[in-house]
């Protein structure tokens, strides 16, 4: 069974070593979290909507240049994960960020 922990890890395009990084913790720490053993404190959950929002913010500023240029542009960008950029394509392309979209296995 998935966790939510870990099931918001994959939406962020983020590993669990790069997890534990974000969170500066141990790598045992984000398993116990990923896995249900331990239970996720409120500060992690921070951690992962400010990571969230900076993809957001990322997307709008990139959809702002290529909509201010007029006509479509490839517009290159360095993504931590191709999960993330897929989340950035979800935004420009929809308009939206999907909160119901298929989280990747």
């Amino acid at each position: 069974m998935k966790t939510l922990y870990s099931a918001c890890l994959s939406r962020l395009g983020l590993s669990r070593s790069e997890a534990a990084k974000l969170h500066g913790v141990r790598i045992d720490t984000i398993n116990s979290w990923a896995t249900g053993r331990r239970p996720v404190p409120e500060g992690a959950w921070d951690d992962l909507r400010q990571r969230e929002d900076l993809i957001i913010e990322r997307a709008e500023t990139i959809r702002e240049l290529w909509e201010d240029a007029g006509e479509p542009k490839e517009i290159s960008a360095k993504w931590d994960s191709d999960v993330a950029l897929l989340g950035l394509a979800d935004f420009i392309l929809g308009g939206h960020w999907d909160d119901n979209a298929p989280i990747p296995q």
